[in-house]
């Protein structure tokens, strides 16, 4: 008789990642073990439903906070670093997405099913990170925020709403990483430091006085 194969989890899991990704919910069990060099019956011991099997193969890691947040940058500008980070957000959530909608096309896979993968939800862990950076530029003098919470929130909700906008080709399937920028610009009358805001508000002083 002979030995059973041992296959690790994730070696199984990107077996059945390939087909899932290829047919979507309709991907065979029978072509993921075949691809593995197991039975199906040692697929279900594993995994009871196929339904188990998508989810767990197709739900994202956690997101890598040091790459997306506290990456290194040769930037010193605040705005410029804010519009880095900004960016890289933007890309994590043109992979995440499209993996999110995927999973949730599975009808016996819902929204809650997804979540209870995640310790904390991508879009809470980004927000509290970046939340965190902008409170310690803030004691630097970098930038001046009041609730750095409610706005790294803001920002990333922002960007979320982006990157659905162009899985959507709501903008015709351009790129749209300059309107990161623009949201960062948009927020920095607000969260500029002190001096700054002075500088800016001096002209419009001036021409009320004319």
């Amino acid at each position: 008789m002979g030995r059973r194969k041992l296959i690790h989890d994730e070696q199984l899991l990107q077996h059945a990642r390939e087909e899932f990704l290829k047919n979507g919910a309709f991907g065979s069990t029978k072509e993921i073990a075949r691809r593995a060099g197991v039975s199906e019956a040692t697929l279900f011991q594993r995994y009871p439903t196929k339904a188990e099997l998508f989810l767990a193969s197709m739900v994202p890691g956690q997101v890598d906070i040091d790459a997306v947040i506290h990456s290194f940058t040769k930037e010193t500008d605040p705005r410029t670093v804010l519009t880095e980070i900004g960016l890289r957000i933007l890309g994590y959530f043109r992979t995440l997405i499209p993996v999110i909608m995927h999973l949730i096309t599975n009808p016996s896979i819902s929204m809650a099913d997804v979540t209870a993968h995640f310790k904390i939800m991508p879009e809470q862990a980004l927000a509290e990170a970046l939340a965190a950076h902008m409170k310690e530029a803030n004691s630097r003098g970098t930038v001046n925020v009041n609730n750095p919470m409610a706005t790294a929130s803001l920002l990333v909700a922002a960007i979320h709403s982006l990157a659905v906008f162009e899985l959507m080709e709501i903008h015709g399937g351009k790129n749209m990483d300059h309107v990161v920028k623009q949201f960062v610009e948009a927020l920095w009358s607000g969260i500029a430091p002190i001096s700054r805001k002075h500088k800016t508000a001096l002209p419009e002083k001036i021409m009320r006085r004319r």
